[in-house]
């Protein structure tokens, strides 16, 4: 399964993952009642009611989780800590769910620590020392629990964190909160402002996707999208779904003969001082390190100055190290970056055993199947090593090479 968390829209909250979870086929019902015995263990706190309804947010019907608490205004972290543990325990959660929660409410207890410089043992909580965080938290575990998210490829977009001022405990402050910026940063999640002019990320929510640990897509993988969920704010905002949606889904599987669609990293730069040896070791080079394709155009640059036009393809997991070679190779003091989508065909990869003058050579080859009509490619630096050691053409051990693999086709 694949699970998206597309926060783009309208950023997240702990209560809004909780409810597009719900809506994407988490059993809302159960988790009402596993969480309504877990005030025990928070003190002086009572959940006078909680269930989920259905609400429309800009055009689009959504769930939202109503909750009514009764709670003081701060306490303890290590309580909220000690309380989430325990949550979990006693709603027989998952090794994996259990891991995830104290995870969360980690990230919170580290972010208000960082914050306000003070040690775990000693911090206070506010907004965050709510019974809500513990329903946050300990119901979106178990929710991930209900649809099997644990064992899911989950796929995080860049958050909205919206913009303008939010106000908490503390004062005043320009969003997103400190805390929300700390709990964001640590886990590398990339993140943008707009268009709401207030908080659309909340500590609760930043700790979630920090504790899902997923990998981070400016757009949507290959996926067969199976069920949507949509997890209503508490505003109606104008404008603008004021929701959080989550996809669940499945890797499409393709046919042997069928083309796929991928993506990829292109990386260009114009190179008009060095010499034509530095660019072809850069080549042959970066091939090695693992890029796709490199290629090289000349032409004229500025102030009339022959250029070299590098461009490299290659995985988007490679576009560092990738980065670094051209630069450091060449001098380069800049890389465009851009993605681009490929078409490709389906290949597999064979040998075959060739005889030339008595001596045995195997080479390689790829071969590709598309509309009924095959197709291979012999690797040419297997040919060359043959050709070399038999003092024979490049050409004509080609040419024995497609006919022995024409013979047993």
């Amino acid at each position: 399964m694949v699970l998206v968390v597309d926060a783009r829209q309208a950023g997240i909250s702990g209560d809004m993952m909780l409810s597009a979870l719900v809506d994407a086929g988490a059993d809302g019902d159960a988790i009402c009642e596993q969480i309504s015995g877990c005030a025990q263990y928070m003190p002086d706190s009572a959940i006078r009611s909680i269930s989920f309804q259905s609400e429309m947010r800009g055009g689009v019907m959504c769930t939202r989780l109503n909750l009514d608490v009764e709670d003081p205004p701060s306490r303890p972290a290590t309580d909220v800590v000690s309380a989430v543990s325990m949550a979990t325990e006693h709603m027989k959660l998952s090794d994996a769910a259990r891991r995830f929660a104290e995870k969360a409410i980690g990230h919170i207890v580290s972010a208000e620590c960082a914050v306000h410089g003070t040690a775990p043992d000693s911090v206070h909580l506010h907004e965050t020392a709510s019974i809500d965080t513990l329903v946050d938290v300990a119901g979106t575990a178990a929710a991930l629990d209900h649809i099997n998210a644990f064992d899911a490829d989950i796929i995080i977009t860049p958050v909205n964190v919206g913009g303008g001022k939010v106000r908490f405990s503390h004062g005043t402050m320009t969003n997103p909160a400190p805390a929300v910026l700390h709990i964001l940063a640590a886990a590398h999640i990339p993140i943008f402002g707009g268009p709401s002019d207030g908080e659309t990320v909340t500590p609760t929510g930043a700790a979630i996707l920090a504790a899902l640990e997923g990998v981070f897509r400016p757009f949507y993988p290959d996926i067969i999208p199976e069920r949507a969920g949509y997890g209503a704010g508490s505003r109606d905002a104008a404008g603008y779904a004021n929701a959080l949606l989550v996809v669940r889904g499945s890797t499409p599987i393709l046919a042997p003969q069928s083309p796929s669609y991928d993506s990829v990293c292109v990386l260009e730069t114009n190179l008009d001082d060095v010499t034509g040896e530095v660019v072809g070791d850069l080549i042959s080079t970066l091939i090695k390190e693992g890029a796709l394709d490199a290629t090289v155009h000349t032409g004229t640059g500025k102030k009339g100055r022959p250029v070299h036009a590098v461009s490299v393809m290659c995985p988007h997991n490679a576009v560092n190290d990738i980065a670094d070679t051209i630069t450091r190779r060449t001098g380069a003091l800049g890389i465009r970056i851009t993605t681009a989508h490929r078409y490709t065909l389906p290949r597999r990869s064979h040998t075959v055993t060739l005889p030339i003058d008595g001596k045995q050579y195997t080479l390689r080859y790829k071969s590709h199947i598309h509309r009924n009509e095959a197709g291979f490619k012999v690797e040419f630096d297997d040919i060359a090593k043959a050709a070399a050691e038999t003092g024979r053409s490049p050409r004509s051990v080609d040419e024995m090479v497609r006919r022995r693999i024409e013979e047993h086709r």
